[in-house]
């Protein structure tokens, strides 16, 4: 049986609050909508719950990454829903912090992915995914590096070439 796609429509914004061990402490209505959950059902539960298994991990290395570096992070990610279906999102995660500096926890803020940005990412995760399966998540990460100096777009950073594909 084929996976059903949900879609986000434009004006969809889902937001998630989640501790520094990616446990959800908040998610908005249209997070449980799209995702497929009862309200409430996802507070508590690990982000990873709703992480498509056809996600490449070295995407999720790399966010956790920058955010252990205090750093906001643009993204693109397959989620799964309750159902077995699936949505990609364009994603904004960055920490939050404490009147002293230290991180409280992560916001994320999704929205639909564009059709550019889908043409591009999801034969690229496709790629990574089988490389990783193969070859480990240091090869795939050598092919993302590659296809990031490739598709730079005169950007400086990888959060800033990130949203280039989208937009």
């Amino acid at each position: 049986m084929m996976k059903k796609e949900k879609t986000l429509r434009p004006v969809d914004i889902i937001v998630s609050q989640s501790d520094l061990n990616g446990f959800i402490i908040y998610a908005n209505p249209i997070f449980y909508k799209i995702a497929g959950y009862k309200y409430g059902e996802l507070i508590g539960k690990n982000h990873n719950i709703i992480r498509d298994k056809a996600m490449p991990k070295i995407i999720f290395k790399r966010l956790w990454e920058a955010l252990h570096k205090k750093q906001e992070v643009y993204c693109f990610i397959k989620n799964r829903s309750k159902d077995d279906g699936f949505y990609w999102v364009y994603a904004h995660i960055r920490p939050s912090f404490n009147p002293d500096g230290s991180m409280r926890n992560y916001i994320s803020t999704r929205r639909a992915i564009s059709p550019k940005a889908k043409a591009i990412i999801q034969p690229l995760y496709q790629t990574l995914y089988h490389i990783e399966k193969h070859e480990g998540i240091h090869a795939s990460e050598a092919y993302y590096k590659a296809f990031l100096d490739a598709n730079h777009y005169h950007a400086t950073s990888e959060n800033e070439i990130i949203q280039n594909i989208q937009f």
